[in-house]
């Protein structure tokens, strides 16, 4: 079984990810990405027009205060890695974070009302840099955000909504285990057509049997303390 110290030491890793918190410098960044033409099209689906720099920068920032977990999306910087120094994991770890190359942004929302706490739900926002689209990142992204969401916060379900249109979201969130729950028919305007909003949702036992894990079961039994 995997012990508590591994599982922390790989915790903000994928295969080839690293993912880190997002900091107040990185809001303009983040924007950019969020709302360059294709993603902003694509990712939001309201009226489709130009977004200034400050006015994107005021919604990151209103996405970070409503958020479970916001991270940046990262590539690891192949020279970092080159020029990491043996150490402890975590120090490694740390390096590799802030030398990281950010390719986009994740996002877990809180509950909108502290009367639905209890539900254990959050909604989930994502978004990849054009330039780094269609390398399954988003995948990748997505399925470690699933982990996170139910092992370390104790989420029962895992919820987002896309467009129609959005054929490739669709078929990724379909690919991971999201079960399509229902459609806005008809809600969204775009390019001269109506299209539907399409709600996904994954429940904690679904994932667990895509895990293979039994309900309540941790990816490790035994406790090991590190650094004593």
């Amino acid at each position: 079984m995997e012990s508590l110290t591994a599982k922390f030491t790989t915790a903000f890793r994928s295969e080839r990810l690293i993912y880190r918190a997002i900091d107040m410098q990185d809001i303009p960044l983040v924007a950019r990405m969020l709302w360059d033409p294709v993603n902003q099209g694509f990712g939001d689906p309201t009226l489709y027009a130009p977004l200034s720099g400050t006015v994107g920068s005021v919604m990151v920032q209103k996405g970070l205060e409503a958020s479970l977990l916001a991270v940046l999306i990262c590539l690891p910087n192949p020279q970092a890695q080159q020029d990491a120094a043996p150490g402890l994991p975590g120090n490694n770890l740390r390096a590799a974070q802030e030398s990281a190359i950010p390719i986009g942004s994740l996002m877990l929302g809180k509950p909108t009302a502290p009367q639905t706490d209890h539900w254990r739900w959050t909604r989930m926002g994502l978004g990849i840099a054009e330039e780094h689209q269609g390398n399954g990142y988003g995948k990748e992204a997505v399925n470690w955000a699933l982990d996170w969401a139910f092992e370390f916060a104790g989420m029962h379900r895992v919820e987002l909504t896309t467009a129609s249109y959005n054929d490739r979201a669709i078929a990724m969130y379909k690919s991971l285990g999201f079960k399509e729950e229902g459609r806005k028919r008809e809600t969204i305007y775009m390019d001269r057509r109506w299209w539907d909003m399409v709600e996904f949702g994954i429940l904690e036992g679904e994932w667990e049997a895509l895990r293979g894990k039994k309900s309540g079961q941790s990816g490790g039994q035994r406790i090991v303390q590190g650094g004593f």
